[in-house]
């Protein structure tokens, strides 16, 4: 019997055991949370690498490519540096493959579901691979990045923006990779909730995991169409209160239990016996084939559907109406010369 274990920074509530058979091998599964508690985790992933065939590290910043940028999280590193020689994932690989799955799926089935749509990345620089899928149906994107990282007063409105908005603000990001320093000092942090607010309520669609999800109420999410993952019953019935019209659910629900990608692709390293890098995307899909797995998309609210929207147009702000604002210019005290000029630009 092969055993895996997923060591997670989310809440304890969320923990289970069972066994079960997957990919023909008999499996134990546990999941341990530490709500965000980074030492305790580091102690888990410690004490379960000589136990466990496989080790799922979830709720971790996922390292990923922006562009031509590579964003390499250093926590993240440590704990997988931890695991030693047994496989360890974040889930990063197979998440990218099942939300463009997820996405390509639910254009087809649904007729051409966002072409037009108006779409709201609450995190496009961790979500890159879905934007650059999602540009192919509409050319109405933004990105809250900069409101939610730097406190900036705008949101990106392309994927080159937010490329040039990535690699112009990962000094400043390395420099504090808590974002601890910048929105303690943002003068502005009310104005900017309000921002986002109403970014939420202008958008068709938003893609955010669900704790991002859980600061909006109904005034934003009534009769949204959002792009998340692992939506449990309870989580469903959230949305549902909120008025979330249909949801995607960007993740693999194969067990009773609702579990993250990180846990399931550990469970495959752990079936197939090598890691992440060595399993080739056709290799993944032969699994979904095999499994025959279907995109979850789920109506919470019965009888609503999501219908299209007309294309916007997008009026930049000033770059005198920027450079005026407290957020940027606190920025520019921490940032190199470099970055003030990217934000800027990118917004």
């Amino acid at each position: 019997m092969k055993k895996v274990a997923s060591i997670s920074l989310g809440p304890f509530s969320l923990d289970c055991n069972f066994s079960t058979n997957f990919l023909g091998h008999d499996f134990e599964v546990v999941r341990i949370g530490t709500d965000n508690d980074f030492k305790a985790a580091k102690k888990l992933v410690a004490e379960w690498r000589d136990e466990a065939d496989a080790i799922g590290l979830g709720l971790v910043h996922d390292h990923y490519w922006v562009g031509t940028h590579y964003f390499h999280q250093r926590d993240t590193a440590k704990l997988e540096k931890l695991a030693g020689d047994t496989l360890v994932s974040t889930g990063a690989r197979l998440r990218r493959i099942v939300q463009e799955w997820s996405l390509r799926s639910a254009q087809h089935e649904l007729g051409n579901f966002f072409n037009n749509a108006k779409v709201l990345f609450l995190s496009g620089t961790t979500d890159y691979r879905l934007a650059s899928v999602m540009a192919e149906f509409t050319e109405n994107l933004s990105f809250a990045d900069p409101v939610l990282q730097f406190g900036a007063p705008g949101l990106l409105h392309s994927l080159k923006a937010l490329e040039r908005y990535a690699a112009g603000s990962d000094p400043v990001r390395r420099f504090d990779p808590e974002g601890r320093l910048l929105p303690s000092l943002a003068p502005a942090k009310l104005l900017n909730k309000a921002l986002l607010k109403k970014a939420v309520r202008d958008a068709d669609v938003i893609v955010a995991s669900y704790h991002q999800l859980e600061r909006y109420g109904r005034e934003e999410l009534d009769g949204k169409v959002v792009l998340t993952s692992t939506i449990s019953p309870d989580r469903q019935e959230a949305l549902k209160e909120r008025g979330v019209r249909v949801v995607i659910d960007c993740s693999i629900q194969l067990f009773e239990q609702t579990v993250g990608l990180n846990l399931v692709e550990a469970m495959i390293l752990a079936a197939l016996g090598k890691p992440a890098k060595e399993i080739a995307h056709d290799d993944y899909l032969e699994i979904f084939t095999d499994l025959d797995l279907k995109p979850r998309i789920i109506y919470p609210i019965e009888g609503k559907k999501q219908i299209n929207r007309f294309a916007f147009v997008i009026h930049p702000l000033s770059q005198k109406y920027l450079t005026n604002l407290k957020p940027l210019e606190i920025l520019s005290k921490v940032s190199p010369p470099a970055v003030m000029d990217v934000v800027e630009k990118a917004i």
